[in-house]
């Protein structure tokens, strides 16, 4: 779904991932992060997936920047960081917390 939404965007364009239509998320104490939705209940997120949803609300949807900031932060490899949130950010999208902003 993301290969085929990245492959409709101009090269010069960025893709862009918000939170779908009323999900929230809540930071945990342990450094998880449950998030929300009125009709798919509550997800909970571990420290690693908290801090690809902070990065890319951080980042304005920018999942290149996002991914980026995080390797920066985590010191390691951008595109090892990139591959994981693709896949992170297929996972939610497929779950209805996340879409492409329009």
């Amino acid at each position: 779904m993301l290969e085929a939404l990245e492959a409709d965007l101009n090269e010069e364009d960025d893709m862009r991932i918000v939170a779908a239509d009323g999900v929230t998320g809540t930071a945990l104490a342990d450094g998880r992060m449950k998030v929300r939705t009125a009709e798919r209940g509550e997800f909970r997120c571990s420290p690693v997936g908290s801090a690809m949803w902070v990065a890319l609300r951080v980042n304005d949807g920018f999942l290149d920047l996002a991914a980026s900031s995080l390797a920066d932060a985590w010191q390691t490899d951008e595109d090892k960081v990139r591959t994981a949130m693709n896949a992170w950010a297929e996972r939610l999208m497929d779950a209805g917390l996340l879409k492409a902003a329009a």
